[in-house]
């Protein structure tokens, strides 16, 4: 009977060895894919965060375009602007001006 309860005492911390190391490995695993998960998604996050930082630039571009174009707008509102932006870009002139050479094109 010696030998069996020796035997059952032997046998017995190996299986919670195993255990211990099966135990080990999961939490290993586990712990790697986690990791590499987070890694992931840091990536992710930079690239994301990049592609804000050149959408809000456009996004200042394109607002201080609507200004230009807003300013335009409230510029052709006035008579004069609108006279002297047809002499300027289609050479006309009023009756009775003259005229000393040819208008650019």
């Amino acid at each position: 009977m010696a030998t069996r309860t020796t035997a059952k005492r032997a046998a017995k911390p190996s299986s919670s060895l195993r255990r211990r190391r099966l135990i080990y490995m999961i939490i290993g695993g586990v712990s790697l894919w986690a990791v590499f998960a987070f890694l992931e998604q840091s990536g992710a996050m930079q690239e994301k965060k990049a592609e804000l930082r050149a959408l809000e630039q456009r996004l200042e571009e394109v607002r201080a375009e609507h200004e230009a174009y807003q300013s335009e707008v409230n510029r052709l509102q006035d008579p004069e602007y609108i006279e002297q932006k047809v002499r300027k870009d289609f050479g006309m002139t009023r009756p009775g001006d003259k005229v000393f050479g040819t208008p650019a094109e």
